[in-house]
């Protein structure tokens, strides 16, 4: 069973992390294109970049990611718990209203750190490109014109926004599995499933051991212990940037049985 769905989930991964790209990459030209980068000074520039990139964009685009992969993912979850049933107890419905309820509480409080860091991050990715024109001794116009070349590039920002819509893919997608196993009407055990290749973190590369979680399996309300930290799925918040950035693991659900081998109902 976790043979099949590590290959289901990569194959579901790569989709959702091109989608989360796409509604990032947009986010951060439409940011671009509201800075009136003609207006910039070598001696004000990074309190200027700073008051125009603001994180209403970036938070929208939180919402969006975490709203269409998670409610997405969420469901097809749930459609394998009622195969490991053989019942409908899961509704999608249901799924839907709570998940939709609890996300907007867990970007209010996760939320805003990540979404302060990715700001960080993109306005010293902005300011990086007018120091170096700075130190070319390009003039304003010259940095703007280079500036709004860059925002229309293909690569602008490009590796960057694939880090965060990987990373925030992996916990939004299994943040829902989380949320579907809580209203499946079952007793649920989660199985921590790797993707068992060269990117897999592990020592002695890391100090982060990620190869070895695979097939790790906990009640679906404990936590997982992953290099010492407590996780309640891959990419929470509660773990370390090490443990989190450029994760691609997941948590299957697996319906809990008693002794018997029955199915244990709520």
């Amino acid at each position: 069973m976790i043979r099949q769905y590590r290959k289901q989930w990569i194959k579901w991964h790569n989709g959702y992390e091109k989608k989360a790209f796409r509604i990032f990459i947009k986010a951060f030209k439409e940011i671009a294109a509201g800075i009136p980068f003609d207006k910039i000074t070598p001696n004000t520039y990074e309190a200027f970049i700073t008051f125009y990139v603001s994180e209403e964009k970036i938070l929208e685009a939180y919402k969006k990611v975490y709203l269409e992969i998670g409610l997405v993912h969420g469901k097809r979850v749930g459609r394998q718990i009622n195969k490991q049933i053989n019942k409908k107890n899961f509704d999608p419905a249901d799924f839907g209203s709570i998940y939709e309820f609890n996300i907007a509480e867990w970007l209010v409080i996760y939320g805003g750190e990540r979404i302060r860091t990715v700001q960080k991050t993109y306005i010293s990715y902005i300011n990086s490109i007018i120091a170096n024109g700075i130190k070319e001794n390009l003039t304003t116009r010259e940095i703007a014109a280079d500036l709004k070349r860059k925002v229309k590039s293909r690569k602008y920002f490009s590796w960057q926004t694939l880090r965060i819509a990987r990373t925030e893919t992996t916990t939004a997608s299994n943040y829902a599995a989380t949320v579907s196993g809580s209203v499946s009407g079952v007793y649920m055990d989660k199985v921590w499933v790797s993707s068992l290749d060269s990117r897999t973190r592990r020592p002695p590369n890391s100090i982060y051991d990620h190869y070895d979680m695979n097939r790790k399996r906990v009640k679906l309300e404990d936590d997982f212990i992953v290099s010492g930290e407590k996780m309640l799925y891959p990419g929470a918040p509660t773990g370390s940037a090490g443990n989190v950035i450029n994760c691609r693991c997941s948590a299957a659900q697996v319906v809990r049985k008693d002794k018997d081998g029955n199915i244990m109902y709520k």
